[in-house]
């Protein structure tokens, strides 16, 4: 878990703390996780799609996938890549450079009523693109003047807004919210309470709504809490993961920033603790987040109805093979999306693993 904690950490993401932790004593809905009670991933039962590999599209690691008709756009770091449903390479969207069509820093990329968004956040505007790939605009991402705040982040939050972690300010004894909200035009329009910042790095997969805004997940690095925003106004923790023994400790949190926890978990005999929980999806009965733990990456599903959570791993004769787990997931409508290292060629692109939520729920430990 070492390495892949501490490249994880220091090249797909940017990380950030905020100025207050809860106990797990403070959560009415604590999550359990039994990291030694694990079932295996049913790979048999869903579909593994290779992403071609060439020169014009290699992957480092994925960020985000969306998906318009039979294209998957994925951000890989600083570009978005097009594949179509069978894995094979299509075309880039836009590229670096300074020009009209261009981007300096792809600080968020969404889709928006089936166009292509990205937010530079060098440059405060909004590229936005056809799935096809050609240029339609710009738009201007503005800050609100009475807001000392710039977005940093951009989500869409709802039909006509959206929602953005801010950028630190920095300025000694200035509290920085973490979070705002921003109109159509990307306005700040409120800051939201109950959470700040210490410092200007940050998760690229920091948060994830449904298309209503309703079910709305916000993590941060080596955190085992799950915030959400209540009534468009604060920010509060509504899930707290209890990974046991394999847990950090709660004294090693006490005096220690992010800095210093990626130094603990990276220590060799430290290898076995459950960390790093990533992408997490909300629905009406279940939640789910990938995490780290013993050199793999492990997918939770937790049951909103029964309170129990089911670990799934790779089978063991994929893990010691060609295959392990990436930390990336995707919950869609009915299917769930995730990515698979090639072991036995790290050269190549990962691959898309794609099973029917349905599959999960039979293979779950509780029904």
């Amino acid at each position: 878990m070492s390495k892949n904690i501490m490249l994880t950490l220091c090249i797909t993401a940017l990380l950030y703390s905020c100025t207050a932790t809860k106990s797990s004593s403070d959560f009415s809905n604590e999550i359990f996780v039994d990291v030694e009670q694990s079932v295996e991933l049913p790979l048999q039962r869903g579909r593994i799609i290779p992403l071609e590999t060439s020169d014009s599209s290699l992957l480092y690691d994925i960020v985000s996938i969306d998906q318009v008709k039979d294209k998957y756009f994925i951000r890989s770091r600083n570009k978005i890549l097009t594949f179509d449903t069978e894995g094979n390479y299509l075309y880039n969207i836009s590229g670096i450079g300074q020009g009209n069509k261009e981007y300096v820093n792809l600080s968020s990329f969404f889709i928006k009523n089936e166009e292509l968004c990205i937010y530079d956040f060098n440059q405060g505007r909004v590229l936005v693109f056809a799935p096809s790939g050609r240029y339609l605009r710009t738009e201007k991402a503005v800050k609100n003047s009475d807001v000392e705040c710039v977005p940093q982040l951009i989500r869409p939050y709802g039909k006509n807004k959206y929602i953005a972690k801010n950028s630190f300010n920095g300025t000694p004894g200035y509290v920085t919210p973490a979070l705002s909200l921003l109109d159509e035009k990307y306005t700040i329009t409120r800051t939201l309470e109950g959470h700040s910042l210490n410092t200007g790095f940050l998760l690229f997969d920091f948060m994830n709504c449904d298309d209503n805004g309703g079910f709305i997940t916000y993590w941060e690095a080596l955190s085992d809490t799950i915030y959400t925003v209540v009534n468009d106004s604060m920010v509060q923790p509504k899930y707290f993961v209890n990974f046991g023994e394999y847990a950090i400790p709660a004294v090693e949190r006490l005096n220690k920033d992010v800095y210093d926890l990626i130094d603990y978990v990276n220590k060799p005999e430290n290898k076995k603790l459950a960390t790093l929980i990533r992408y997490v999806y909300e629905e009406e009965n279940y939640l789910y987040f990938v995490f780290s733990c013993e050199d793999s990456v492990r997918l939770a599903l937790y049951n909103k109805e029964t309170h129990n959570t089911t670990t799934y791993i790779l089978p063991a004769e994929v893990n010691g093979g060609k295959y392990r787990l990436a930390s990336f997931l995707k919950v869609d409508k009915d299917k769930v999306i995730m990515a698979l290292e090639d072991c036995e060629n790290i050269e190549n692109n990962q691959s898309l693993f794609i099973i029917n939520k349905k599959e999960l729920y039979e293979k779950s430990r509780f029904k």
